[in-house]
């Protein structure tokens, strides 16, 4: 578990409610699943969970059979069907301030998120930090690749890549930080550091094989 506290964990980034209504339900089950950034500290996953969890904080009417909140330090979605496998069911990139990054830190951006498109669905957990320095700048750029514990390996890569395409969008146009956020997925960027230096994954062995990181995952129905 990490030991670094992110003041903006528990920030709502976005969050969609289900247009369907449900009738009354009987017995019938509910698929849930929550998944902090694995970077966070216990403290602060579970100040997350307990935020993405009050009814006043969903904003959801009590009768749809779905909603998906993403909170910068976690995830919560309910349905009334099992979506336990799917590594699609929308996605949208988030970009920071615009037209701030110089060439070189771009060209840090392509290659840190490249490595962690590829290390982190072969890793068992499916997650990976990482940093990388900017070539002749006092400057570092800072990245997290984390899938769902529930879909495949082929599943996280399929999920990641779509997230590297969101993410393209905003190292292209100079922007200093982004994130992709899927149901399935999270990858994001930034100049500003998020998790502490000594939660970072080596990734060399992954780029080639290996296996090696730390799982954090609820799911319950």
């Amino acid at each position: 578990m990490g030991a670094f506290s992110d003041p903006q964990a528990n920030i709502l980034l976005s969050y969609g409610c289900s247009p369907v209504k449900e009738q009354a339900r009987g017995l019938e089950p509910v698929f849930a699943m929550v998944q902090c950034r694995k970077y966070l500290s216990t403290a602060d996953c579970v100040a997350c969970f307990d935020i993405a969890a009050k009814p006043s904080s969903r904003n959801c009417s009590a009768d749809v059979t779905g909603g998906r909140f993403y909170y910068d330090g976690c995830f919560l979605r309910y349905e009334s069907t099992n979506f336990y496998n799917r590594n699609q069911d929308g996605h949208y990139g988030s970009c920071g301030e615009k037209n701030t990054a110089s060439s070189a830190y771009q060209a840090s951006v392509e290659s840190l998120l490249s490595d962690l498109q590829i290390a982190s669905p072969k890793m068992p957990g499916f997650y990976a930090t990482s940093k990388k320095e900017v070539v002749g700048e006092n400057s570092v750029v800072y990245g997290v690749a984390q899938c769902v514990e529930t879909i495949s390996k082929a599943g996280c890569q399929d999920c990641l890549t779509v997230a590297y395409s969101d993410l393209q969008r905003c190292f292209s146009a100079a922007d200093a930080d982004g994130r992709s956020i899927n149901p399935a997925c999270f990858f994001r960027y930034s100049d500003t550091p998020f998790f502490a230096d000594n939660q970072t994954t080596d990734l060399k062995p992954f780029l080639r094989n290996g296996n090696l990181s730390f799982s954090r995952l609820l799911v319950f129905y």
